[in-house]
């Protein structure tokens, strides 16, 4: 028999999930208005997106492949605001890592079993080093994590591209590092060309893990107190800046992870002027996810979905492919005016109510 306690976490988890799907409904809708009013037919447009992510093996394999590093992405910004450490430093983490990444990927030679764990181990640590400074600056001075993450950012994406022009090998048609080495590069799980990487057993693994850490260590439950109300977490003794400067670090960790996966397993490289948008679209997926590590994998799914049915999708309708990041963009947008969701969502529920009794 449920408690009362179990009956409340299940209508809050109820209530959380039906936020998301309203929010998703919505910005579809929005979106196919914004593109009727442009003169295309919504309907057209949407299932050529869904053709071009899900249609077909080939491209069910493009999805899988790109939804890895918005996994990483997503857990990244879920874990921060956990402990209400907002780490708009992710974009820049992850470049830092996925640079270390390519670097000791190329340019060190050992035998594939030490050198791609190495290889990724080494794209975390550098995405670790690169939140230090916030951190510290959090933790001593109370800068503020957003202001300082924020401007990592710019200086991680311009000494990476100071970075990549010296890099032994630098290839300038295409504004490249050369490719990792084939022993620092993530297998596939199924040959070509459904060739599925095998970051995503990793991003699996990392998704039960972070689960773990968060609802069920102590250390989780503290920095879960922290982000719910950390004046109230002080004075029951939790120590409120050392939880929130270890969720910025591990938050960093997972950024870095993100990069060093998408180096070893996705682009092999690192590009000038690379703008993945992982930062925007982890946040997406992390407040679609309601912060739940295994909705973050259903969000990531979707995400992954609509940025490889997009080419398809401009090429059948000759609508952008920038158009999904409209719809990303109102999916953010609706899960903040939580309000007006909730809104919608009592209206629904009198409205079957009343049907039930009618």
């Amino acid at each position: 028999m449920l408690r009362k306690y179990d009956i409340a976490k299940l209508k809050k988890m109820g209530y959380r999930f039906a936020v998301s799907v309203i929010a998703l409904l919505l910005s579809i809708v929005v979106g196919g208005i914004i593109v009727a009013a442009l003169g295309n037919n919504p309907f057209v447009v949407y299932t050529s997106l869904i053709e071009g992510a899900f249609g077909s093996p080939l491209a069910l394999t493009g999805t899988l492949n790109r939804m890895i590093p918005i996994i990483f992405a997503g857990l990244a910004i879920a874990l921060g605001n956990k402990c209400s450490v907002f780490n708009i430093g992710v974009e820049g983490q992850i470049l830092v890592g996925s640079f270390a990444a390519v670097w000791v990927g190329n340019l060190f030679s050992m035998p594939m079993i030490l050198h791609l764990p190495f290889t990724i181990l080494v794209g975390v640590l550098f995405g670790v080093l690169w939140a230090i400074l916030p951190a510290v600056l959090h933790l001593k001075y109370n800068v503020s994590v957003i202001f300082s993450t924020i401007m990592l950012n710019y200086i991680a994406k311009y000494l990476v591209l100071y970075l990549i022009i010296g890099f032994p090998g630098y290839i300038p048609n295409l504004g490249a590092t050369p490719r990792v080495q084939e022993t620092a590069t993530l297998p596939n799980l199924f040959p070509v060309p459904f060739a599925v990487n095998s970051g995503i057993l990793i991003a699996a693994v990392t998704v039960v893990l972070v689960y773990i850490f968060i609802f069920k260590t102590r250390t989780g439950y503290e920095m879960r107190a922290v982000g719910l109300n950390r004046h109230a977490a002080h004075s029951a003794g939790i120590n409120v800046k050392k939880n929130m400067f270890a969720a910025l670090l591990i938050s960093a960790a997972l950024a870095g992870l993100a990069g060093a996966t998408d180096a070893c397993g996705l682009s092999l490289r690192v590009v000038e002027n690379a703008n993945p948008g992982y930062l925007a679209t982890g946040i997406a997926v992390a407040m679609l996810g309601q912060g739940n590590p295994f909705a973050i994998v259903v969000a990531s799914f979707l995400f992954a979905g609509m940025k490889n049915g997009a080419s398809l999708m401009q090429m059948k309708t000759g609508v952008s492919s920038q158009f999904v990041f409209i719809v990303q963009g109102f999916i953010i947008i609706f899960i903040c005016s939580e309000n007006l969701i909730s809104w919608l969502y009592q209206k629904v529920k009198a409205g079957r109510e009343g049907m039930v009794h009618a």
